[in-house]
């Protein structure tokens, strides 16, 4: 686990992540709404209108990031201090829209560390009902 990110992310609950990340999870701007001592967080994303579809909804491959961004932070936290992965896979359901203003909430699961590779799992909620499931694996590569 990394205990420094870990400290940090505590310190910054409710703190938006643009320019305190670098890369494409900067401008997803989430926001870590709770974090335990073991690194287990939970994030929130707000729906912004650059990442609707031309029917009003949010993009399958907005939703998509953010899977992407909340299973690899969450590995990120929970694997050994050196450790590295990348994604081999993504599985994503998709089970409910957004529109431009809504709240996402983001809850990861590592289901399994292992020393090549791992598993992780989230739900993405909109208000009380879940909008997406998704899992993806991981590859160890350092």
């Amino acid at each position: 686990m990394k205990a420094s990110y870990v400290s940090m992310l505590k310190e910054n609950i409710g703190v938006e992540m643009k320019g305190k990340i670098q890369g494409f999870g900067s401008w997803l701007n989430g926001k870590v709404i709770e974090i335990s001592d073991e690194g287990d967080i939970v994030m929130q994303f707000t729906v912004r209108e650059e990442m609707l579809n031309p029917m009003g909804n949010i993009h399958g491959g907005a939703i998509s990031a953010i899977i992407d961004e909340i299973l690899g932070f969450q590995l990120f936290l929970q694997s050994e201090e050196n450790a590295a992965y990348v994604s081999m896979t993504m599985n994503i359901d998709f089970l409910k829209g957004a529109t431009a203003g809504d709240t996402i909430k983001a809850i990861p699961k590592v289901n399994r560390i292992g020393r090549k590779t791992a598993h992780v799992s989230c739900q993405l909620f909109v208000g009380e009902k879940i909008m997406a499931l998704g899992s993806s694996n991981f590859m160890r590569v350092i």
